[in-house]
């Protein structure tokens, strides 16, 4: 077995089970949490998905940057 792909699934086991762990336990508490309110999960998720977004497109114009002035 090559030992790159191995290293790389527990990397992805440990980033997906245990770091995020938090993130699982703030989205559950918001959605089955009471009292149930609808509006206020939305918003939460909606901020956690635009940052996300933000984030990637933040890198990936700087990488396309980088890619223009150094290539």
């Amino acid at each position: 077995m090559d030992t790159a792909a191995n290293t790389s699934t527990y990397g992805l086991w440990l980033l997906l089970g245990i770091v995020f762990s938090p993130f699982y336990l703030m989205l559950g508490g918001w959605l089955f949490g009471r009292p149930r309110e609808l509006r206020l999960p939305l918003i939460g998720i909606g901020f956690l998905v635009g940052l996300t977004v933000v984030a990637w497109g933040g890198m990936a114009l700087f990488a396309w940057f980088l890619n223009v002035a150094f290539y």
